[in-house]
């Protein structure tokens, strides 16, 4: 066992704490010498060492250097993620001239497709890129281009960028490097994320059901585990509070998958219903955790649906012989001519200046003023302007004429911004959504880390016998194995040894928990035993409590602390029901004294039981009875509740002593305590009720309790 406390430690060290940038020995494909290269507004592709980075032109105003080094993967290798399982291909990009980026980046990084024995391209291959100041590797959006046999990256600034290669996608290997890349959304989630998100709305932007359904999906494709048993796992194998927090994190993900799939259809043009119902409340949405998020894909609607093809009817503008639209013409080629790297700029800027404006129709207003601004400045010229482009077009040997009026104005500027409108669907708009939507993923990215993160939280593993000073353990030397596991998981690290004094600690995440079968019972195996074949002496049942779960391997003595309190579940009954004399109650007459020995002899009676301690061997025991079923048919008995009483009790090595007086006589209870190997506080134990008479002893009933806390 304490070789597998050294590998989730190990584990955990991967995935969640910062470590110090260092390179990891082995299976990359070599570190290099950082090569520079010069990229330009003309020439933003750089090729080389297996790499291509695409640049954007729109964020390219001069030369300027970029530096790229292939490295080997830092903070990657170790017992679980082994070298000879997969291939890692990483590059260190840095561009120190460029501040940030408008546009998006393209990044493409070679795999190779015969190092996969078992799985396939969907399944073995990916990208992740490493987070120097969380020191991580964390997952980036990517695709995987067969036909080039190379994974392509989206990314929106620079970093260490690397696509891996797995050997076996059943590997623990492949189970822990699948965690840092980016899960594709479920194909099933364009058919749900519409209800996802009108379900948040209609709880003012707060994630339901819906969004935990489809959080579970994403992330059981996630994690090679079905959805529906990660529920199960999550609400019966973890503590109330660590399985809600974890519950969350997966609503979180689902919402935040549902915005992006949103975006993507968006980009097509559908769910308008969707956008226009978005748009509306907007506003009502600002302040909540998931306003920003709405926003955002209101901005995506904006470019993709407002601006729209469809929104601009496309006036016939070729064969139009009129001098007027020549020389409008003329004037935008020659004197006013802006590129669509000026209108991406200035689109961005409309975005970025009034992103906190909680409403995407301030952005479609002022993005239609720039566009109609432009469309009408010819006719803002003053009037020899206007004559002297006329005058260039007559050069050209054109003589038509025309006389220009408001509603020829109207149709000429109307024309000019529907063909500019359509000129800029790709070039501007669509690289708009995109970034947009990669803001959005960006989100549903740090929904991920948050969720693995929580994944990842570390849980110290206790197994004792609870042995006293003094004493000698009786299961020293005893092999002890988590169960059941999954055909996957490494038996070797769910197995350990009791040590002499009666223990064991190991640790473990709820990431590796679950996928290595989430094991629910501790087996115990005599020293001389193969745990692969033999059967084991005890199977101890267990739940995973966060940051510490305690596992018994015998039922002890709790403290006067663990059994003080309210208790869950008592119950009290009769197991020597008295016996009645024949009554001498006259026929046809209701005999009381037979009805109460049957009510006795089937009750049982549910106890309030509260121990209120005084010290570590005096309490209070405040005791009543709630109400009764027949034994017999689980009827109901009618009887009302009882105001409880009060009396004192004792409590020394294991058992606990309490005398309560009631009207007409006492109670007296003697019980075992213990506490079993899952941890949960039982009692079990017998006593007497003594009725008097005028202050004598009249009855005694015998009666049996049991419960738990």
């Amino acid at each position: 066992m304490r070789n597998r406390k050294k590998i989730s430690l190990l584990m955990i060290i991967i995935l969640i704490t910062n470590l110090t940038y260092a390179c990891s020995p082995g299976g990359g494909s070599g570190s290099g010498k950082a090569k520079e290269y010069t990229i330009s507004e003309e020439e933003t592709l750089i090729q080389g060492d297996g790499i291509k980075i695409a640049f954007s032109p729109y964020d390219i105003n001069s030369e300027t250097k970029v530096s790229v080094q292939k490295i080997e993967p830092p903070n990657l290798f170790n017992e679980e993620v082994m070298a000879e399982e997969v291939q890692v291909t990483a590059y260190d990009i840095k561009a120190p001239e460029i501040e940030g980026f408008t546009d998006l980046i393209e990044i493409r990084i070679p795999y190779d497709k015969s190092f996969i024995e078992a799985g396939s391209e969907e399944k073995n291959v990916g990208a992740m890129y490493y987070d120097e100041e969380l020191g991580e590797w964390t997952p980036v959006p990517y695709k995987i281009d067969k036909e080039s046999g190379e994974v392509v990256i989206t990314a929106n600034h620079l970093s260490i960028y690397s696509a891996y290669t797995i050997k076996n996608e059943n590997s623990r290997t492949a189970q822990i490097i699948s965690v840092n890349s980016f899960p594709v959304l479920p194909p099933g989630t364009s058919d749900v994320f519409g209800e996802v998100i009108e379900e948040a709305m209609e709880g003012q932007m707060t994630p339901g059901k819906k969004a935990m359904e489809l959080g579970l999906g994403i992330s059981g494709d996630w994690m090679g585990i079905s959805g529906s048993a990660l529920t199960t796992i999550t609400q019966t194998m973890y503590a109330s509070e660590f399985a809600q927090g974890l519950g969350n994190a997966f609503t979180n993900v689902g919402l935040a998958g549902a915005f992006v799939q949103a975006a993507y259809d968006f980009s097509k043009g559908d769910d308008t219903a969707l956008f226009t119902n978005l748009t509306k409340n907007l506003s009502y949405f600002s302040v909540s955790r998931w306003g920003t998020n709405a926003l955002q894909l209101g901005f995506v609607g904006v470019y993709a649906i407002d601006y729209s093809l469809t929104k601009f009817a496309t006036t016939a503008w070729d064969g139009r012989k009129d001098i007027w639209y020549e020389a409008y013409k003329l004037y935008y080629e020659k004197e006013n001519k802006r590129s669509y790297k000026e209108w991406y700029s200035k689109f961005y800027w409309i975005w970025q200046d009034n992103k906190e404006s909680k409403d995407p129709g301030i952005v479609k207003t002022k993005i239609n003023a720039s566009i109609d601004e432009y469309t009408k400045a010819f006719w803002n010229l003053p009037e020899e302007d206007q004559a002297f482009w006329q005058s260039e077009v007559q050069k050209t040997g054109f003589s038509g004429g025309g006389g220009l009026n408001e509603k020829l104005k109207k149709e000429i500027s109307d024309a000019a911004k529907a063909e500019l409108v359509a000129a800029m669907q790709e070039s501007v708009f669509y690289k708009l959504e995109q970034k947009v939507t990669a803001g959005m993923m960006e989100d549903y990215r740090k929904e991920l880390i948050s969720l693995k993160n929580y994944l990842n939280k570390r849980i110290d593993i206790l197994i004792t016998e609870n042995v006293k000073e003094n004493e000698k353990a009786e299961y020293a030397g005893y092999t002890v194995r988590f169960a059941p596991l999954g055909e996957n998981a490494n038996k070797a690290n769910w197995t350990g040894k009791i040590k002499e004094d009666g223990t064991l600690k190991t640790v473990m995440t709820p990431l590796g928990h679950i996928q290595s079968g989430a094991p629910d019972t501790l087996l115990l195996f005599e020293p001389s035993s193969d745990p692969d074949t033999d059967e084991p002496i005890k199977s101890i049942p267990f739940k995973i409590s966060f940051p510490e779960t305690r596992i018994n391997l015998k039922e002890s003595k709790p403290t006067m602390d663990e059994i003080s309190g309210p208790w869950s579940e008592v119950y009290l009954d009769f197991p020597n029901p008295p016996v009645i004399e024949e009554s001498a109650a006259e026929e046809g007459d209701c005999d009381m004294n037979e009805m109460i020995a049957e009510m006795i002899r089937v009750a049982k009676l549910r106890s309030s039981f509260d121990i209120r301690k005084i010290d570590e061997q005096n309490a209070t025991l405040v005791f009543g009875f709630i109400s009764g079923t027949n034994k017999e048919t689980g009827e109901s008995l009618e009887m009302e509740p009882q105001d409880p009483v009060s009396g004192p009790a004792t409590y020394k090595d294991g058992i606990f002593k309490a005398d309560i007086n009631i009207e007409d006589g006492d109670i007296s209870m003697s019980l075992n305590m213990k506490k079993t190997p899952e941890g949960e506080i039982t009692s079990e134990g017998s006593g007497t009720i003594t009725f008097k008479d005028e202050g004598k002893d009249a009855a005694t009933i015998d009666i049996r309790i049991s419960g738990k806390k």
